[in-house]
């Protein structure tokens, strides 16, 4: 794949030749690089000293907001844009597009139930005068998307997160990164004050926890672990007035699942649905998230991930 348009993109905005070649003609990348040209004196430094920082739904109904605005700030980040951004399946595609042709179906739509399922919090981190890309270093910082391989110290183990899909931050992995999502995540006018705000370097914490403070009084808790989700699925399957006929292979299945002999949860949903047991949306992601199995076997991702994350 060769276009005149490859040769635009610096080498300092991926260390990915492929990235370089797909983002050369990817509308996203070249609007946002397009409106960083515009206010920037130098575009190169603002890509080398700032990184972007996505809080997902789960980690806004899990309460963990405050939390991982404080372990960036602890680790040396200011926090230099915060605002609240609501993001369709059109903008998960979009978000994850180079990822995504790996993803199983189970996946993708797990995706749509949580992504969707409140507004995120996008914020924008300043790292200045260190010998890498600040994408690079909360990439790195942050964790692999599935907990098993977290460790003491990262982002998303020291906040907390649940499994593979609800992992809580998703970050840009490099400077293309940065520069694409926000083309995804913020319009035109939004991305251009972004970058206005965020070359001013002024210290933006107060706001973003003052947007934690809204976002978490406009959106219930929830408990995003898979017990508490099936002690309260069989108390319901319990409690059923006309006890029907799918009734014991709901609480059958659901024995199953708790044993680690079952993955079904499309069939455990079914099976709730014709008992007349209701089923909440986080319910389902809980549900979906812990049990699914995320790849199509067989399948690369069009582009690697600096640490493994994924939607």
């Amino acid at each position: 794949m060769t276009t005149p348009a490859a040769l635009e993109i610096p080498a300092y905005l991926s260390t990915l030749p492929r990235k370089r070649l797909l983002y050369a003609v990817d509308t996203y990348f070249r609007e946002g690089f397009e409106d960083l040209t515009q206010v920037a004196d130098s575009a190169e430094r603002f890509c080398h000293d700032h990184a972007l920082l996505l809080l997902k739904p789960d980690a806004v109904v899990g309460r963990r907001l405050g939390a991982a605005l404080r372990w960036v700030i602890a680790n040396g980040f200011t926090i230099v844009w915060a605002d609240a951004v609501t993001i369709d399946r059109h903008g998960i595609r979009a978000l994850w597009q180079y990822g995504l042709n790996a993803a199983s179906r189970d996946r993708r739509d797990a995706a749509d139930l949580y992504v969707t399922a409140s507004e995120c919090l996008l914020v924008i981190l300043a790292m200045p005068g260190r010998s890498r890309a600040a994408t690079l270093l909360l990439s790195e910082a942050k964790g692999p998307a599935d907990p098993v391989g977290c460790r003491p110290g990262q982002l998303r183990y020291d906040v907390g997160s649940v499994n593979y899909q609800l992992n809580l931050v998703h970050t840009a992995d490099e400077p293309a990164d940065l520069l694409r999502e926000l083309a995804v995540l913020c319009d035109h006018e939004t991305r251009l004050a972004l970058y206005r705000r965020a070359l001013a370097a002024a210290d933006r914490s107060a706001e973003a926890f003052d947007l934690v403070r809204r976002l978490e009084a406009a959106t219930p808790a929830v408990r995003l672990d898979i017990e508490p989700t099936l002690d309260e699925l069989a108390a319901a399957a319990r409690a059923a007035a006309d006890a029907p006929d799918p009734l014991p292979h709901l609480l059958a299945l659901i024995a199953r699942i708790r044993a680690g002999q079952s993955r079904d949860w499309r069939r455990l949903l079914r099976l709730a649905r014709e008992c007349g047991v209701p089923v909440s949306r986080w319910q389902r992601i809980v549900l979906a998230t812990h049990l699914l199995d995320p790849y199509l076997p067989g399948i690369d991702s069009l582009l690697p991930d600096v640490s493994s994350t994924a939607a």
